[in-house]
């Protein structure tokens, strides 16, 4: 994973120094913390009615409700392939902070900061509390639950309640996707596109098929959270841009 922050630095290096092309704005950005802040309180509640399943409730489980793909996620346990998804997510934090930053301007370094580093915040926050929302309404059984090969206290955690939609996939492809759109808006000509954008597609694939293999999640979790971390990566921005 440290190539990909070193690719990001190396593209990142060929900063056009140019005024960036965002604006803050009190209208978007009031409504986008507003939204958020409802959706924290919904998850604050929601977390609140979540418990855990006791050793009973396991063992009468009964079979999963999962068909066709999502049937390959079960009977998994892979603590290694979790880890592995860990790395990969702190990775795409790294290459995001790496592409706002190394474009900032040296004589505008803190205008341009907090311009980048709200829109970056907005698409994490924003990721974060729409995932958290859906999980807590849907309340989805992990795979793992399922499978007598996993810990049981990880079995029994109200965590395991949580598997729709994957929350790594998402926040992954929400940085990869951010860092690609503000690095293409600030590079419009170049020719590094194709490989920018394949990388932000990548990443957080790897990160999707990790998280099946780890038994966390069914691929019907990692594919819309995938859909939904891009979408937003790309969105704030592109409702940021002021040309």
């Amino acid at each position: 994973m440290l190539r990909i922050i070193c690719f990001a630095a190396l593209l990142s290096a060929q900063v056009l120094w140019a005024q960036l092309p965002y604006q803050l704005s009190a209208r978007t950005d009031g409504i986008t913390y507003g939204v958020n802040g409802a959706l924290l309180g919904w998850n604050a509640y929601a977390s609140g009615q979540h418990r855990g399943f006791s050793e009973f409730e396991l063992a009468n489980l009964g079979s999963p409700a999962a068909r066709g793909l999502d049937r390959v996620a079960l009977n998994r346990w892979d603590e290694a392939a979790g880890q592995r998804s860990d790395y990969a997510l702190f990775a795409a934090f790294g290459a995001a902070g790496i592409t706002a930053l190394a474009h900032t301007r040296a004589d505008h370094r803190v205008a341009d900061a907090a311009v980048l580093g709200s829109m970056w915040f907005q698409a994490n926050l924003s990721t974060l509390m729409l995932t958290d929302a859906v999980k807590n309404a849907v309340r989805r059984n992990r795979p793992f639950t399922y499978y007598d090969g996993a810990p049981l206290s990880e079995r029994m955690e109200a965590d395991a309640r949580k598997s729709f939609f994957s929350g790594h996939a998402s926040l992954t492809a929400c940085n990869t996707f951010y860092a690609a759109k503000v690095w293409s808006d600030l590079h419009p000509d170049s020719r590094w596109k194709p490989a920018v954008w394949s990388a932000a597609a990548l990443v957080p694939a790897y990160v999707a098929c990790q998280r099946v293999q780890a038994g966390k999640h069914y691929p019907s979790d990692v594919l819309v959270g995938f859909a939904v971390g891009a979408a937003v990566g790309y969105l704030i921005p592109q409702l940021h841009l002021t040309r």
